[in-house]
């Protein structure tokens, strides 16, 4: 690259196995004068960058719910809400939703709770990988949060087959719900 223009990479990232961290890598280069550059980079990838979503309806999420019980398979964690923050209502929920269906890619599955304080989804977690038919390896990911607005806190439950989808999904499920304010 020559002296003050610019270079673009496109980088292509295909996920091989489930992850709960960014990725990340090194950019190296050499100016003209010789000097060493080294920089650390993360990447800006989070597990739901590669969800395909998924409708099921109440029967069929309970079911799937249910059959993914046990400690390895799910992640929960409780988030109390700041308390300069404005009160859980049921457009902070729909912003919530929005966020699972539009930010996370997962297929909202309504009707799951008889209340506007829980929201369900599933989806499909998609790899490169291969397993030995040559077919790609995927994960079924359900997701379920669960606002308690007199309390101004949420409770994040993620299950899947693997630990680090049901960990990952619940970190950015946090972090989310948090920027919904």
């Amino acid at each position: 690259v020559a002296t003050k223009t610019q270079a673009k990479l496109l980088i292509l990232v295909e996920v091989t196995a489930p992850f709960d961290d960014a990725p990340s890598m090194r950019i190296r280069f050499d100016t003209e004068e010789g000097e060493h550059h080294e920089y650390p980079l993360r990447l800006p990838l989070v597990a739901t960058c590669f969800m395909e979503p998924v409708k099921l309806d109440p029967g069929a999420f309970m079911q799937r719910w249910k059959s993914l019980e046990g400690q390895e398979r799910e992640c929960q964690e409780v988030m109390k809400l700041p308390p300069n923050a404005p009160g859980i209502d049921e457009d902070y929920m729909e912003r919530v939703a929005n966020i699972i269906v539009n930010g996370f890619k997962f297929g909202r599955c309504q009707g799951v709770d008889p209340t506007p304080w829980t929201v369900s989804g599933a989806a499909t977690f998609r790899t490169g990988a291969k397993d030995m038919n040559g077919n790609n390896i995927n994960v079924g990911c359900l997701v379920r949060v669960e606002a308690n607005p007199k309390a101004n806190a949420f409770r994040v439950t993620t299950r899947t087959l693997h630990p680090l989808c049901s960990k990952a999904i619940k970190n950015v499920s946090l972090v989310s719900i948090k920027l919904a304010m």
